[in-house]
């Protein structure tokens, strides 16, 4: 079938009968278009010479050097060149407009400048009128620096209507005592009062303790009950003999 691959061996043969040293053919790489901007790389050295005769031949003429930038109404319309790619051609516009673009937002900020520093003058201009010209001369009351009298106070309570006191909105939580702003005639008003301080343990229920009589019960009555008595001595040897028991005990110890 023809839209197969030939055997190896017809390859070999067909290329034997060919030969290596074939002439180029019409889709070779020699034949292929080359881009401009690599024809301009490679073709740099003829396109300067190119230059350099044509502008020695427009001295010799006595011609002027053509201007880059074109000013007044003459100036041509942009125009796509033969052969020349869109991208080169946006380019060249750019350049073009770029100095016109870059003089009227320096215009346009001229402009906006000039218009501020007037409506700023203006202003000055007005604050100067009306300080040299009050429009209102008449001095203020003296009357907000006096302390209204006491009929005064009663009567301008009386003549408010009760309705216009708004009622205060409840707050959620209590506000603590702490909260309150302190006044300077809330700090201190006296020296503080020194107390004779309370003997803990001074006031109990039977009104003594073991071993030594309180101070209440001893300044009401110094005389004690036989009962009292009894109990205390009691109370006393047992001490004793606990303590005896602790020191034997300790002091056998010690001996072993």
């Amino acid at each position: 079938m023809p839209h197969k691959r030939p055997k190896q061996s017809v390859r070999v043969r067909a290329q034997k009968e060919q030969g290596s040293d074939i002439a180029p053919s019409k889709d070779s790489i020699a034949n292929e278009g080359i881009p401009k901007s690599a024809a301009r790389v490679l073709n740099a050295l003829k396109i300067r010479g190119d230059f350099k005769k044509k502008r020695k031949a427009q001295e010799e003429a006595g011609e002027e050097r053509s201007k880059r930038r074109k000013t007044g109404s003459g100036s041509e319309q942009l125009k796509i060149l033969p052969g020349e790619s869109i991208q080169h051609f946006n380019k060249r516009v750019e350049d073009d407009l770029r100095p016109l673009v870059k003089n009227a937002m320096e215009s346009g900020r001229a402009v906006a400048r000039k218009a501020q520093r007037e409506e700023e003058e203006a202003k000055k201009d007005r604050k100067g009128k009306s300080k040299a010209t009050p429009s209102s001369p008449e001095p203020l009351p003296k009357s907000k620096h006096k302390p209204p009298s006491t009929a005064d106070a009663v009567g301008a309570q009386d003549s408010k209507p009760t309705s216009s006191a708004k009622p205060r909105k409840e707050k959620d939580f209590a506000s603590a005592a702490t909260s309150a702003p302190k006044r300077l005639n809330d700090i201190v008003q006296a020296p503080p009062e020194l107390k004779k301080p309370v003997v803990k343990g001074a006031a109990t229920s039977t009104g003594f303790k073991l071993g030594k009589l309180s101070a209440s019960a001893s300044s009401k009555s110094d005389v004690l009950s036989m009962a009292q008595k009894a109990m205390m001595e009691q109370e006393r040897e047992k001490a004793i003999k606990r303590y005896r028991e602790m020191k034997a005990a300790r002091s056998g110890k010690g001996g072993d």
